[in-house]
């Protein structure tokens, strides 16, 4: 049996193989929802993956295919051959398929591209299929009815329509992130890349306009990042803190139009056809965003509002405990008295010995926090660690080395 037969004979035990476990997944779930009375939720939720894995798979597909394409076109166009420079040296008219002794050498081009599309194209769309909860959401989202305190949109936005954009956006890098592999390998078989020879303008033109489309969606990813603080897990509480809407707001709005003065440069350097205008970006982009999300919110959480951390935060903690109080119906609690009797007696005590001993006077993660506020003078000296005896919290402060 030839090599040739036996990938072919894997490939298609391989397809039965997943088809055959997705029938069955099918069927098992039918019989499930359909012996608890809610086959029509199965239905419904059926039709969405399917929905999903069909738009998915092809928008995918077509956009690798085209890429691959475009990539193998400009080379013919060029009358460049395969292997004519390529990092193995001259090999006149031959293909690189040929010259491996590849099995599927005598596939034409075009075949090979589309079959390598579908495929990939299959895997995205099965790795997509999970987010069909998403999309249902999405599309049959409605107001909440209340705005948020720090945008003021409607908290449906943030139930419906971010999770659906969130997604988007990375399947979108996901697929420019694969197009520029696809075309780079396509190149890369034609001898289009070889090893210490200038890179042909074609190939730095289709580069930038990919380079352009990664930057202009970077550039929406951080206008989602905006939103995506009210998720922050900020120690206490979740949600924006004083450094997310003082620094990180902004931070991130700069980088905004950073990322899409970066597009701009890429596109336009479609006809420029240059290295430079490329990196610049890329370096503006990647380097602003280390020191303008990383660095300047740490050093500002650090000198600025640690020392005076419960005054900033006070309007933050307020707006999470309100906002806690609506999600979870808590304003619905009716408050009543308790009064506490008088006649605990050491009987009383002994009789509830573990009960007593269980009781927590000190929490020693928020206490440590207090002592940092009321009692650590930042240049002189910190607390390191805090231990609880009974009734009495100890701390180990050290003095700060000038």
């Amino acid at each position: 049996m030839t090599l040739r037969r036996i990938a072919l004979t894997m490939i298609v035990v391989a397809a039965f193989f997943i088809a055959l476990g997705i029938v069955l997944d099918f069927l098992v779930d039918w019989l499930w929802f359909s012996t608890l009375g809610y086959l029509s939720v199965f239905l419904i939720s059926f039709v969405a993956k399917a929905s999903l894995f069909l738009v998915v798979f092809a928008t995918s597909a077509l956009i690798l295919w085209l890429n691959g394409t475009l990539a193998h076109r400009l080379v013919k166009r060029s009358g460049t051959f395969p292997l004519a420079f390529g990092p193995w040296g001259s090999a006149g008219h031959q293909s690189l398929a040929v010259l491996l002794k590849h099995p599927f050498s005598q596939i034409p081009w075009r075949f090979l591209i589309a079959g390598i599309s579908l495929i990939l194209g299959a895997l995205i769309a099965l790795g997509e299929i999970g987010s069909w909860d998403t999309v249902l959401r999405f599309l049959w989202q409605a107001p909440y009815g209340q705005a948020d305190p720090l945008y003021g949109k409607d908290i449906g936005f943030y139930l419906f329509s971010l999770p659906a954009y969130v997604a988007i956006k990375n399947w979108m890098l996901l697929i420019l992130v694969l197009s520029a592999l696809f075309a780079g390998g396509v190149y890369f078989a034609h001898g289009s890349a070889g090893a210490g020879l200038p890179t042909p303008s074609w190939v730095i033109a289709h580069g930038s306009a990919l380079l352009g489309l990664f930057f202009a969606i970077k550039a929406w990813s951080y206008w989602l990042d905006r939103y995506l603080l009210l998720y922050h897990d900020n120690g206490g509480v979740l949600g924006a803190a004083y450094t997310d809407v003082h620094v990180e707001l902004p931070m991130l709005s700069v980088l905004i139009v950073l990322a899409s003065a970066a597009a701009a440069a890429s596109w336009a350097n479609i006809w420029v056809r240059s290295y430079k205008l490329p990196a610049l970006g890329a370096a503006l982009v990647f380097g602003s965003s280390f020191l303008l999300l990383l660095i300047v919110p740490g050093l500002f959480q650090r000198l600025y509002v640690k020392p005076n951390e419960l005054q900033l935060e006070t309007p933050y903690l307020q707006s999470n405990i309100s906002l806690t109080q609506e999600a979870y119906a808590l304003r619905k609690i009716t408050a009543k008295p308790f009064p506490a009797e008088q006649g605990l007696t050491l009987k009383s005590l002994e009789e509830n010995r573990a009960t007593i001993d269980n009781i927590r006077l000190w929490d020693w993660k928020p206490l440590i926090d207090t002592y940092a506020q009321l009692q650590e003078i930042r240049t002189y000296y910190s607390f390191l660690d805090l231990d609880v005896v009974t009734s009495i919290a100890t701390s180990l402060a050290v003095p700060i080395s000038r």
